[in-house]
């Protein structure tokens, strides 16, 4: 059985500021329903955009193909001029 939530293609960078954007408005309202304390809530935001950022990372490196590293480092850009930059 495949589970489409573990694999790289379902976790874009859409979907990670989306995900962030429940947490984000969850919290609130877990603490004014007295679920959370203001610091435990601060604690969790945290851990989730530690989560978030490590496996942004990490999809970024696991998606590295040659052509990429060739554009991002090697190819200079050019100017508005059309002169290649320094």
């Amino acid at each position: 059985m495949d589970n489409e939530l573990f694999s790289k293609s379902f976790w874009t960078a859409a979907r990670r500021r989306q995900a962030y954007q429940v947490v984000v408005a969850l919290v609130p309202l877990l603490i004014g329903a007295g679920f959370l304390t203001p610091d435990f809530a601060q604690m969790i935001l945290n851990a989730i955009a530690a989560v978030l950022g490590v496996s942004a990372g990490t999809l970024a490196l696991s998606n590295l193909t040659p052509d990429n590293v060739y554009k991002l480092a090697i190819e200079v850009p050019e100017d508005e001029d059309g002169e290649a930059g320094e």
